[in-house]
C-alpha cells in the first residue's frame, strides 16, 4: 500500500516533534515562568499596599483608584484600556526572542545529528526522499515552531492582562468588562497568527543557510554556521576601511550576513530595513500615540520590498543544496 507524500509529511512532522521535545516544551516552560513570575508579582503588589496616592489636595489623599474612576478622567480612561488591549500581546516579548534561538539551533542541528548518529542510514532505506526529509524540516522551523510559540505567547500574554486586571480591581480600579468589550482582545492573537507568512519569508534565508550547514559540516556545526560570516564580516570591514567604501560595504554586512544569522529572530525586517521604522511611527503619529501602533500592516508592507523576495529566493536555493548534499554526502 502506498502513502500520499501528505502522510509522509505528517509522519516526518511527528517525527521531528518527537525527537525535538523542545519544540513544545521550551514555549510551554517559557510561557508556565513568565506567568508564574507575574502571579507572584501580583501578589507581592496586593500584600504589600493598596494603589499608591496620586496627589494630595487640600491635606486630604487622593488615590490613583479615585482618579481613574471620576467621569473626567473617561476619555483618558478608555484610551489606556484600549492601549493595553491592542497592545498586550507585545508582554510575551521573551517568548518571540526564544523562539529566534529555538529554530536557529534546531536548524543547526537537524541534518548534522542523523549523520552523527547514523540513523541516517536507516532513513534512507525508507521510501522518504531526501527532499521530503529536509523540507519537513524547513517546516518545522518555518511554521510549525512559530504557530507553537504563537500559541504559548498568545496565552501567556492573556493570563498576565488577566493578572493585571485583577490587581487593579483589588485596588478599586475595575476594568475586566471594558476589556471584554474591546475588539483589541481578540484581534490581538490573531495579528500574531497573521505576522507568520512575514515571518515565514525574512526566516528563510537563515533556516536555508543553517540547514545547507547542517548538511554539509563533518563536525563543529556552529563553528562552521557563524565562523563563515563573521570571517566575512570582518573582511568586508578591513576591505571598506582600506578603499574607504564603508558605505558600499554596508549592505553585504547587512543583507548578507545578518540576514544568514539573524533571520529567525521575529521582527529581524526591523533590523534589516531600517526605512520600516520611520514609517511606524508615521503610523502611530496618524492617531493616537497609545494605540496606533500597527505592527501589523508594518510589518505586512515589508513584503513589497524587493530584499525579502530576494533573501527568500536566497534561503530556496539554500535549501535546494541542502537538498543535494544530503543526497550525495559521503557519510561517516
Amino acid at each position: 500500500m502506498s502513502i500520499s507524500p501528505a502522510n509522509k509529511l505528517q509522519w516526518l512532522l511527528r517525527r521531528e516533534l518527537w525527537e525535538h521535545k523542545g519544540m513544545l516544551g521550551t514555549p510551554a516552560l517559557v510561557g508556565i515562568v513568565m506567568t508564574v513570575l507575574g502571579s507572584l508579582m501580583a501578589a507581592a503588589t496586593v500584600a504589600r499596599t493598596k494603589m499608591h496616592t496620586a496627589l494630595i489636595v487640600n491635606g486630604e489623599e487622593v488615590s490613583w483608584s479615585a482618579i481613574f474612576n471620576t467621569r473626567t478622567f473617561g476619555p483618558r480612561r478608555t484610551e489606556i484600556i484600549d492601549a493595553v488591549a491592542n497592545n498586550y500581546t507585545y508582554a510575551a516579548a521573551p517568548l518571540f526572542l526564544a523562539l529566534g534561538f529555538l529554530v536557529f539551533f534546531y536548524c543547526l542541528s537537524a541534518l548534522h545529528d542523523d549523520r552523527r548518529d547514523r540513523s541516517v542510514l536507516f532513513w534512507k532505506s525508507l521510501p522518504i526522499s531526501d527532499a521530503q526529509t529536509v523540507l519537513s524540516k524547513a517546516a518545522i522551523a518555518l511554521l510549525v515552531a512559530p504557530l507553537i510559540v504563537a500559541a504559548a505567547a498568545s496565552l501567556t500574554s492573556l493570563a498576565l492582562v488577566l493578572i493585571l486586571s485583577g490587581v487593579l480591581a483589588v485596588n478599586g480600579i475595575h476594568v475586566f468588562a471594558e476589556l471584554l468589550a474591546s475588539p483589541g482582545l481578540y484581534l490581538g492573537p490573531l495579528r500574531v497568527f497573521g505576522l507568520l507568512p512575514v515571518y515565514c519569508l525574512w526566516a528563510l534565508p537563515t533556516v536555508g543557510w543553517l540547514l545547507m550547514v547542517s548538511s554539509w559540516a563533518r563536525s563543529k556545526v556552529f563553528l562552521w554556521a557563524v565562523g563563515l560570516p563573521l570571517l566575512l564580516l570582518i573582511l568586508t570591514v578591513w576591505a571598506g576601511k582600506l578603499t574607504q567604501t564603508e558605505s558600499d560595504v554596508s549592505w553585504i554586512q547587512m543583507h548578507v550576513i545578518g540576514r544568514a544569522l539573524l533571520g529567525t529572530l521575529p521582527g529581524s525586517w526591523y533590523l534589516f530595513e531600517p526605512g520600516l521604522l520611520p514609517h511606524a511611527r508615521a503610523l502611530a503619529e496618524g492617531g493616537s500615540h497609545m494605540t496606533r501602533i500597527d505592527v501589523f500592516s508594518n510589518s505586512w508592507s515589508s513584503l513589497a520590498l524587493p530584499a525579502a523576495w530576494l533573501g527568500a529566493a536566497a534561503g530556496g536555493a539554500m535549501l535546494y543544496a541542502a537538498i543535494r548534499l544530503r543526497r550525495w554526502r559521503e557519510e561517516g
